[in-house]
């Protein structure tokens, strides 16, 4: 295929429990992720905002 064969979005509560998630998928043996994160509308918004 490509360098990724599949892309899967998710939510989590917060950041640790994605990293936890993540880890224990790699623990299984042949799964390598990439995490991303994605931002809330509201929240790019005001980061963006910030900038001046």
């Amino acid at each position: 295929m490509g360098d990724y064969d599949i892309v899967a979005i998710y939510e989590a509560p917060d950041d640790a429990v994605a990293a936890r998630f993540n880890l224990q998928l790699g623990m299984l043996g042949n799964i390598r992720t990439r995490t991303l994160k994605a931002f809330p509308e509201a929240s790019y918004r005001e980061i963006i905002n910030s900038l001046g």
